[in-house]
């Protein structure tokens, strides 16, 4: 357990730093985050779902999906509705895409031979689905809300965290990292499964590193000096150029039983592990399954730009909440919150939601521009985790959205004389 320094007749001691703190400093404080592999099931869910929204998403822009995904042993059950053109739904073919989906995340014979289960070519996949054409009207439609959602947006000034909270943006570095071990030091010994809890102490300008706790799922017989090797190499590599943290590796013993062979899964599951981490409240909606119209997912591409653009204009941290109704063709409103460092609220203030680019076809063009890497990885890896930067390909912010905010303070509708 690690215990920060303490001293009655002394100045507080500074974690970062390891310096006296000074009376106008930032306050401290211990955040932490998780992360899960891409083998475990949850994760399986998720990226089966997107898959099918890209195969979608890749044929028809104004196509729906609307998908559940669930799973235990060798079984998947994929439940909801696809609509789209006769040609897409032709091509669509889930099991394959089941298949390709579980031998992506590591299941089947590794490089050394050893077979992980479920074996990707057993699978049996179920399916409930409403798949066919819109009905007459339905396609013009789209570019309104389906259903109501509230969509939550979150940045911080901290560029090296891809301004993301530190801790979460730690646990999905190590997740990274130990997949990448495992295929190039791992064949025969660690399976695909496995997770990452990180800890870590910041004053919102700064951070370090306090606490991992990583779980690997691996057999019998599998060599446990690898895994703490495997561990402490991922773990050096997500905080080069800080302390080493102290690390634990499977704290609960054996992890013989992994992935859906150990447990069940489904989609969505994981909302606050795609998003922020616990320390940034959630809609409620998750992301995976869902086609780039429906409100859910292009509200919460939408509150990331406005957080990180009022990042860029006002610095500190950046709370944004989109709210939409059913029926309507853009948010209803949209609210942000700018923090100080420490999380102090300095303003809130309205934007006015009658911005071309708030309403929802902008911004579904944009989020089909901005997912460049295939959907499947991104709902491995989480969706805000590579910040939109202006002329870069991948996330990145259409032409004029500095101009368009004017700094956000021209789309202001209603400010408040002080805080409530």
């Amino acid at each position: 357990m690690t215990h920060l320094p303490k001293s009655d007749d002394a100045s507080p001691i500074d974690p970062v730093t390891c310096l006296p703190k000074s009376d106008d400093a930032s306050p401290m404080r211990v955040e932490s985050a998780e992360f899960v592999l891409p083998g475990h099931p949850d994760r399986l869910c998720d990226a089966l779902a997107d898959a099918i929204v890209e195969h979608v998403m890749r044929g028809d822009a104004l196509g729906q999906c609307g998908v559940e995904v669930a799973c235990v042993f060798d079984r998947v059950f994929v439940t909801g509705r696809v609509a789209s053109t006769p040609g897409v739904l032709a091509r669509l073919d889930i099991p394959a895409l089941a298949r390709r989906t579980y031998r992506e995340a590591g299941y089947g014979a590794d490089a050394a031979g050893f077979a992980w289960g479920p074996d990707p070519d057993a699978l049996r996949v179920d399916t409930a689905l409403c798949r066919g054409a819109f009905a007459p009207g339905e396609r013009e439609h789209r570019h309104f809300a389906d259903d109501q959602a509230i969509c939550v947006g979150y940045a911080n000034a901290m560029a090296d965290t891809h301004h993301l909270p530190p801790a979460h943006w730690l646990a999905n570095r190590i997740g990274r990292e130990l997949f990448r071990l495992r295929r190039a030091r791992g064949a025969g010994e660690v399976g695909p499964d496995g997770k990452v809890l990180a800890q870590v102490v910041t004053d919102g300008t700064r951070w370090r590193p306090l606490r991992v706790s990583i779980s690997l799922n691996h057999h019998a017989g599998s060599d446990w000096l690898l895994l703490r090797r495997l561990a402490d190499a991922a773990v050096d590599a997500a905080c080069a150029g800080r302390p080493r943290p102290e690390i634990l590796v499977n704290g609960a013993g054996m992890f013989v039983a992994g992935g859906p062979n150990g447990d069940n899964g489904t989609t969505g599951k994981k909302l606050v592990v795609d998003a922020y981490g616990p320390t940034v409240p959630i809609g409620g909606g998750a992301w995976s399954g869902k086609d780039f119209n429906k409100v859910d997912r292009l509200g919460g591409f939408l509150a990331r730009e406005i957080a990180l653009d009022s990042v860029r204009a006002h610095g500190g941290e950046a709370l944004v909440e989109v709210r939409y109704e059913p029926g309507g063709a853009g948010p209803q409103s949209v609210r942000v919150e700018v923090r100080a460092a420490g999380g102090a609220v300095r303003a809130r203030f309205d934007l006015d939601v009658d911005v071309p680019r708030y309403a929802n076809a902008a911004v579904a063009a944009r989020l089909r521009g901005a997912v460049r890497a295939r959907l499947a990885d991104r709902a491995r890896w989480g969706f805000a985790l590579e910040a939109p930067r202006r002329g870069r390909a991948g996330l990145s912010h259409a032409p004029g959205t500095s101009s368009a905010l004017r700094g956000l303070g021209g789309a202001v509708s209603r400010v408040p004389a002080a805080c409530p």
